[in-house]
């Protein structure tokens, strides 16, 4: 996971600053992953390290110099929902990114029914790059997701981080 962050935030970094926001917006549903969510474009997808009994896999979209992306761990086991296994799951989760600072953290937006989860606001140095996160985390029974927009810092997020990250839905609720 920690190479899929990573390699995502020096894409971003690269990116040229962002222009006009896309109007294009669709929604994407993923089964396996068991969630729908807002893309501005087709993203792509990719396997990450896998232990037994678990499955991840990073969903991430660019688009005008704006990361989007989702991070899933299917779990077969059922876990136990409460804050306490969550902190173990958010700490575990900012260990891959070292070089963030956790800015904020909030109720999430939106609360899933059976979920565990927090918004955050994240700022990170890349290799001297400023890059900020928002989004939230979630811990379920067999499920754990990370939703986060990456940007270029500023003091306020773009529209369309919001809009991504506010559009995350679970398919089934029961899962």
């Amino acid at each position: 996971m920690k190479r899929s962050f990573l390699c995502t935030l020096l894409l971003v970094s690269l990116c040229t600053p962002f222009n006009a926001q896309s109007s294009q917006w669709q929604k994407y549903r993923n089964t396996g992953g068991n969630f729908t969510v807002l893309m501005p474009v087709q993203p792509q997808e990719t396997a990450n390290a896998a232990s037994e009994g678990q499955s991840s896999r990073t969903i991430q979209a660019m688009d005008n110099g704006m990361g989007y992306m989702v991070v899933y761990v299917a779990i077969e086991a059922e876990q136990p929902v409460n804050e306490p296994t969550f902190k173990v799951y958010r700490d575990s989760f900012m260990k891959g990114l070292p070089t963030c600072v956790m800015d904020r953290e909030e109720a999430p937006s939106p609360a899933l029914q059976g979920y565990v989860g927090h918004w955050y606001r994240m700022n990170c140095d890349i290799k001297g790059t400023k890059i900020t996160f928002t989004g939230n985390l979630y811990w379920g029974k067999h499920y754990a997701y990370a939703v986060l927009a990456m940007f270029p810092s500023q003091s306020s997020a773009p529209a369309t981080a919001a809009k991504f990250t506010n559009s995350f839905s679970l398919i089934d609720n029961n899962k």
